[in-house]
């Protein structure tokens, strides 16, 4: 925990997370190539995604599409991720593309980009070279 101060000089608190090194039974997931793990206080670990390709996405993707956030999607990205992936595990892959830095913070209404699975699974997790 990190102390701050708000404009009003009012005493708050940051709450920043611990890098923690993977455990030797952790699993050897596809996700684990691109992410860190982050232990932050009263939420536990999470992996938390490197910025290693997104820089170099096109602006347009054959493919791609728009999805617009719904009430009962609200921070979960997960859902959004099983609706066009088939699994819930590319959630990072949203967060990456639409640069979102915190999976608990999506408000309905919000528009996310969805790229092609086969251009995460070729381009960006198979092929992607550091």
């Amino acid at each position: 925990m990190v102390n701050n101060y708000n404009q009003r000089l009012e005493f708050t608190s940051v709450n920043y997370g611990e890098k923690v090194e993977p455990s030797k039974d952790d699993s050897k997931h596809h996700m684990a190539v691109n992410s860190e793990l982050y232990k932050f206080k009263d939420i536990g670990v999470i992996p938390l995604f490197l910025k290693n390709f997104v820089d170099d996405l096109p602006d347009y993707i054959d493919g791609e599409r728009i999805h617009i956030v719904k009430e009962k999607e609200v921070n979960r990205l997960d859902l959004i991720s099983w609706e066009y992936y088939r699994t819930p595990e590319l959630f990072w892959v949203i967060m990456a593309v639409n640069n979102i830095v915190n999976p608990f913070n999506i408000e309905e209404g919000t528009i996310l980009r969805i790229i092609p699975k086969s251009y995460i699974e070729y381009n960006l997790i198979r092929y992607y070279k550091k």
